[in-house]
Parts: C-alpha cells; sequence; structure tokens
C-alpha cells in the first residue's frame, strides 16, 4: 500500500467522520464513503457494493435530537478498509464486522460529544468579549475532533488484522457501552431544563404542563403540536385584552431610509455556514454553538463598531438550539430579521428572539425529520444501492449528487422565506404589538418544551417488580417497571421528573457539565443494577 493510498484514506475517514455529525453532504453514508476508500486502495468495485450493503443496513439509521443512531461513518470505512485493504476480507465478512463497528463509533460519538460541553463553556467566554474567531475556531475544533475520532481508529485498523479488531470490539463490557446508550437517551434533559430555566415564568408554567400532557396522552406529530401551541398562544394574547396601537397610524413615524440592512453578501455568507449548524452539537445545548456561529456575518453587520451589542447579540444566540439542520434555514432567516430590527432601534427584545426561535424549532424539526431522514434519504438511498449492488457507479454519484442539489435548494429558499417573513412580521413595530409578540412567543416555546420531554427522552426500565402465575391458563405474568411508570401512571413521568431534577440543580447553580457526566454514571448503574435499559 502506497503512502498517497495512507494519505487518501486519512481524509476520506476524516471527512466521514465529519459527515457523521453535519448530516449535510452525506460523506458518511455508505454509499459514498465506502467507495471512496474503495478508490483510495485501489478496488473501487468491492467498496461500491460493499457501500451499497451497508446502505441498505443503515437505512433506517437517523440521529433525531440527541438520540443517537448506531454510528454508520466507522462502520462503512473501516469496513471498507478490512475488504479493499490489506486484510482482504470478503464483502460479507465486512458486512458482518459493520454492526459491531457502529456501536463502537456510536460510543466515541458519546464521548465527543461530552467534551464538547466544554467548549460550549469556552465559547460562552469568548461570546462575552465578542471575539468572533475564537468562537469559530472552537466551532471547527469540535467538528476536527469527530472527524478524528473517525480518522484516527482508520489509521490504527491499517495495520491491524480484522481477527483483532473483532476481539477489540467485544472486550469493551456490554454494561458501559449499553450504559452509555442508555444515558444518552435522556441527557437532553439538561438542555430542556436550561430553556425553561431561562424563560420560564409563574403564569406560564400550565403551557408546559399542558405541552406535557398532550405529548404524553396523544399521538399527534410535533406538527400538530406546533399548530395547538400557536392557537394557545393567540388566545392568551386575547383573553389578556391588552390593546395595541393601530398601527396604520404609526408606520408613517418609522424612516426606514437609513437603516442598517443585511446585504445579499451577508445573506450568502449565512448561507454558506448553514451546513456547519452541527459541528459542535453537544449534550448541554445542542447546536447552539452552530447557530452562533451561523449569525456571525450578521452581527458583525449590525452591529459594526459596538462590542457591547456584539457581546450581547452573541451570548443570545449562545443559548439552546436543535431542531432539523435543513429546517434552521428559516429559523436562521426569521431572527436575521429580527436582529435587524432590533439594530434600527425596534422593540426587540431577548425574549421574543429566543421565544420565536424556540417556538419554530419544535414543529419545523416535525417536518424535517420523517420527510428527510425518514422519507427522501431512505427512498433516494434504496434506488443509489440498487445500482451499487451491482458495482456501478450510478449509485454512489446518483445518490451524492441528488441529495446536496436538494439540500442547498433548501437551505437558500429557506433562509430567504424566513428572513422576507421575519421583516413583514416586525416592520409595523407600534405600541404593544411587540410586548404581544414577546408574549406568545414565550407561551409558545415553553409549550413546545414540555412536548419535546416525554417525545424526545428515552427512559426504559426493564426491572422485574411481580411475577403471577394465572391460575386459569397457567402462564407466567410479568410485570415489569416500566409498565407501572410509563404505562400505569403516565408515559413520560420518569422524563419529567428527571427535567424538574436537573432544573432545581441550575438554580442552585450546578454546573451543567457536572449533571451531564453525573446522568452519564446513573445510566451505567442503572444498566449494572438492571433497573435502567435499552428499549427492544
Amino acid at each position: 500500500m502506497t503512502i498517497i493510498s495512507i494519505i487518501l484514506v486519512f481524509v476520506v475517514a476524516l471527512l466521514a467522520g465529519m459527515g457523521s455529525v453535519l448530516d449535510a453532504w452525506q460523506f458518511h453514508q455508505p454509499l459514498v464513503a465506502s467507495t471512496l476508500i474503495g478508490v483510495a486502495m485501489g478496488r473501487p468495485i468491492e467498496g461500491i457494493m460493499l457501500g451499497g450493503s451497508l446502505q441498505m443496513i443503515t437505512m433506517g439509521w437517523m440521529n433525531i435530537g440527541a438520540a443517537m443512531a448506531p454510528d454508520a461513518a466507522l462502520a462503512a470505512i473501516v469496513s471498507a478498509i478490512l475488504v479493499t485493504g490489506p486484510a482482504g476480507v470478503s464483502v460479507r465478512e465486512g458486512i458482518a464486522l459493520a454492526i459491531p463497528l457502529a456501536v463502537a463509533g456510536q460510543v466515541l460519538t458519546i464521548f465527543v460529544r461530552t467534551a464538547t460541553v466544554v467548549i460550549a463553556h469556552l465559547a460562552d467566554e469568548a461570546a462575552r468579549k465578542a471575539k468572533f474567531r475564537t468562537i469559530e475556531y472552537l466551532h471547527f475544533g469540535a467538528l476536527l475532533l469527530q472527524g478524528l475520532r473517525v480518522a484516527i481508529p482508520a489509521m490504527l485498523i491499517l495495520s491491524i488484522p480484522s481477527t483483532a479488531v473483532v476481539a477489540g470490539l467485544n472486550a469493551i463490557p456490554t454494561v458501559i457501552t449499553e450504559g452509555l446508550q442508555i444515558a444518552g437517551g435522556f441527557v437532553v434533559v439538561v438542555g430542556y431544563a436550561m430553556v425553561i430555566n431561562m424563560m420560564a415564568a409563574d403564569s406560564l408554567w400550565p403551557f408546559f404542563f399542558l405541552g406535557f400532557v398532550l405529548a404524553a396522552v396523544t399521538e399527534l406529530n410535533l406538527i400538530a403540536m406546533g399548530i395547538i401551541g400557536v392557537s394557545l398562544a393567540l388566545i392568551y394574547i386575547r383573553l389578556r385584552g391588552k390593546k395595541t396601537v393601530d398601527v396604520t397610524t404609526q408606520q408613517s413615524t418609522f424612516d426606514t431610509s437609513s437603516w442598517k440592512r443585511l446585504t445579499k453578501k451577508d445573506q450568502r455568507s449565512i448561507f454558506y455556514r448553514l451546513g456547519f449548524l452541527l459541528a459542535s452539537f453537544n449534550y448541554e445545548r445542542m447546536q447552539n454553538i452552530g447557530f452562533g456561529y451561523i449569525m456571525i456575518p450578521a452581527i458583525r453587520r449590525l452591529y459594526p463598531d459596538d462590542k457591547v451589542e456584539q457581546a450581547a447579540a452573541m451570548q443570545r444566540h449562545l443559548e439552546f438550539f436543535n431542531t432539523h439542520p435543513y429546517m434552521a434555514a428559516p429559523i436562521v432567516g426569521v431572527t436575521m430579521a429580527l436582529e435587524e430590527e432590533r439594530a434600527n432601534g425596534a422593540e426587540v427584545d431577548n425574549a421574543a428572539i429566543s421565544g420565536v426561535k424556540v417556538g419554530m424549532l419544535g414543529p419545523l424539526a416535525g417536518v424535517g425529520d420523517p420527510v428527510f431522514w425518514g422519507t427522501l434519504r431512505p427512498i433516494l438511498g434504496a434506488l443509489a444501492a440498487s445500482f451499487a449492488a451491482n458495482g456501478s457507479w450510478i449509485g454512489p454519484i446518483l445518490f451524492f449528487v441528488v441529495w446536496n442539489v436538494m439540500r442547498l435548494l433548501v437551505l437558500w429558499y429557506g433562509e430567504q422565506i424566513g428572513y422576507q417573513q421575519g421583516k413583514n412580521i416586525t416592520q409595523n413595530l407600534a405600541g404593544g404589538i411587540m410586548q404581544d409578540v414577546t408574549l406568545g412567543a414565550s407561551v409558545l416555546g415553553m409549550f413546545i418544551m414540555g412536548v419535546l420531554v416525554p417525545r424526545w427522552t428515552t427512559i426504559y426500565f426493564p426491572l422485574v417488580v411481580s411475577r403471577v402465575k394465572n391460575p386459569d391458563t397457567g402462564k407466567t405474568v410479568t410485570t415489569t417497571l416500566d409498565q407501572i411508570v410509563n404505562g400505569q401512571l403516565l408515559s413520560g413521568l420518569a422524563a419529567l421528573l428527571l427535567t424538574m431534577g436537573v432544573l432545581w440543580l441550575l438554580k442552585r447553580r450546578v454546573n451543567p457539565l457536572a449533571i451531564i457526566f453525573g446522568l452519564f454514571v446513573i445510566g451505567i448503574i442503572g444498566r449494572m443494577l438492571g433497573i435502567l435499559g435499552l428499549q427492544a
């Protein structure tokens, strides 16, 4: 194997590792990753065939919220190295090795996402000083860690026999791997609690609990929940009976000729950055550094000589944020418009901006996850894999080109639509309109947080509490703790109690990083004692 092949393998593995967290260009998908490794090794057809087979296996693997699927990137890269490299294992053997490799990659991802929480706190410090370049370095530093988590194992695999690889994977105690996976299902409550702690007023708690109950007892999707939340916000504002000034009489008082505007260059710069939203995904505030990174061109344009306002704006956008990465584009667009209005003296406060963001993230995730991850990618992947299974180049090329053309169009027009609609929403600010918008956004945000707690948090209790023999049938009826907590009581009750517990800790200024590590320990100990488990 030549030095050029080794360098190419490292680059491909690095791109795949970064792609697995970005979920943008899809370099981590087996159709692309295995093909590129095959090219680097001089055996592209075997790489294409392996990629097609693995694509079918991983078709349903998707990262939603903080929930992680097995890692397709490490599985595709290492399997392809073993098939097309010196080990020379068969495609069938490569497929068999993919699953344990995917689990190992999942564990490595958990470690990196946890470590990135430290980076998030370093970004907070940089934001307070308006050090945008530092935030950019931190953002891409986290992305580099994700790339190295695949690239380094890939380099090691080149010199290790495949039998030793399998033995090493099997040597990891199940209680550790499953404990980390279990904790990954409920560590998301830290982010929820931080948002609630930021925006909750006493009058808004009923909306949180209403959202929780509706999510727990109904099968309504996030789109329907978003509609209900908007309706509740409008009703609440109307019932308050607050009168607003007629905007038609106030519109003329606004002279917008000298307003600071975001240029097309700014909009394009933000568009380019949208693909890196997830680069520094972390377990505390998830996509927050990515959102702040995206907004940097707007902040620089709107507050060019004011370090205080720049710092305040960046801190606003380092709050919790998490939605489908493609559906983030319209949220970014609306936020651009709100920042533009604020920079020009309009009554747009922090709560308004934060509330609009939180209110939109849930419903838009409810659109993006099923449409892109649950429908379009599996369909396109299956079509492309049918070509790749026969060693045809059409498979990986079709998948890569079609997906990215579609993705880029969604990002650009999503940003533009959000920006224009955001301007329409705020262009006639007068009287109490913005106060109503702020209140409505807060109501919607608290309602959506209530919805997300049971929907995006996974806590499963497999512990058997009783076994009763039915005298009529002779069969033994087994009752688990999960059937009691999430069945007989209320689905999501454990998630609610955990969220309230984390919120209690945050109010007592406990470091969120310490809470996250504590939850991972709980996951491992819970798995060890048989109290917590992975849901089948």
